[in-house]
């Protein structure tokens, strides 16, 4: 069965790309809400990872608490999303894993935004159709290096 991480800050587009993406394609998804969830489960989602990594561009580090995780100094919300693709790319346990970076907004509306090549860029639309089709395409694609 495939297996998708989806990385969205956003509870109600979560839900929603969840669902579709599950029902569209037969996946499991697995949800993370923020950037320093994403880190903070790295080791298990290495241990066994997903097939796809859907990931929105632009996250929170942490989501709204009382006890919220301070962001690291260097870090902008614009580029929680690439950051999270690096992490996988960098790793020998995901660097196969193929990731996909979504945005309300275009590719030139975020600040110095650059693409890592292991990345496929989609703009968000509402019915999800577009990542449905980007996803089916991503895991119908040879792995590099198969």
């Amino acid at each position: 069965m495939l297996k998708i991480l989806l990385v969205e800050d956003d509870h109600v587009q979560r839900s929603y790309v969840q669902q579709a993406l599950a029902e569209s394609l037969g996946a499991t998804v697995e949800t993370k809400t923020c950037e320093s969830e994403f880190v903070r489960d790295f080791e298990s989602i290495a241990s066994d990872p997903p097939d796809v990594a859907v990931l929105d561009i632009m996250l929170r580090w942490a989501s709204p608490s009382r006890h919220g995780a301070t962001p690291p100094a260097d870090s902008t919300p614009y580029h929680a999303g690439l950051r999270c693709a690096q992490k996988l790319s960098g790793d020998p346990r995901t660097c196969s894993v193929k990731v996909i970076l979504y945005s309300v907004l275009p590719k030139e509306d975020i600040p110095d935004f650059s693409l890592p090549e292991i990345a496929v860029f989609v703009v968000k639309e509402s019915d999800c159709q577009n990542l449905i089709d980007v996803v089916r395409d991503a895991c119908a694609a040879p792995t590099a290096g198969n």
